[in-house]
């Protein structure tokens, strides 16, 4: 376990010091630490979950997405996608309660994330975003809540926590103030969400 996160962790760092550095090799780094965690999965020759394995390879597909210009939309959607294959597998899964509590924080907490960038996507006048991000955010706070089952502190929950604060990161790089440091982030909490879901559904 310890071996195989130390290369985890180098191939998470290669690829975030390459797109801070903009080095032409991140194109090739970049999807290097999810087809690690595939690797790791299919090695392990335990039945993976075929709902989890969608949801990793619409993330990776979303990685590829996002290295075009172009790309941002296909990526949301190819996010958006493996984001509903969490929340169904969290759901074949799920053995415990949720919280009401954690059900309402969240649903504030997505309705202020929406509120903070629609209001700066309307001054930048890039209002064909509202609508996109409105349903992303809400599908981002549904996995929130099914990942959030009792106990709270779980491999799971927190992958998906960190999922969430990825894409928040992302859209904040995108939206409101892009920065290399921002940008670091949102590639080091999303390596972290990945490796965390994995540990949870696929045993890694």
């Amino acid at each position: 376990m310890e071996s195989r996160l130390i290369i985890f962790s180098l191939l998470v760092l290669a690829a975030v010091m390459a797109k801070v550095l903009r080095l032409r090799a991140y194109g090739i780094l970049k999807p290097l630490p999810i087809l690690f965690i595939l690797l790791l999965a299919y090695l392990s020759g335990k039945h993976l979950e075929p709902l989890w394995l969608m949801a990793i390879l619409f993330g990776l597909a979303g990685d590829l997405f996002l290295l075009w210009r172009q790309g941002f939309i296909p990526g949301l959607l190819s996010f958006l996608f493996g984001h509903i294959f969490y929340i169904y597998a969290f759901g074949a899964k799920s053995v415990a309660s949720y919280s009401s509590l954690s059900v309402f924080t969240t649903g504030i907490i997505a309705l202020m994330a929406f509120f903070y960038f629609a209001r700066h996507l309307i001054q930048s006048r890039q209002k064909k975003y509202i609508l996109p991000l409105f349903f992303y955010i809400g599908v981002s706070a549904l996995l929130v809540v099914a990942a959030l089952q009792a106990p709270l502190v779980y491999t799971g929950a927190i992958g998906a926590i960190f999922f969430v604060f990825s894409d928040f990161l992302l859209a904040f790089d995108k939206f409101v103030r892009p920065s290399w440091y921002v940008q670091a982030g949102v590639s080091l909490t999303y390596f972290a969400a990945q490796w965390l879901l994995a540990l949870h559904f696929a045993a890694i």
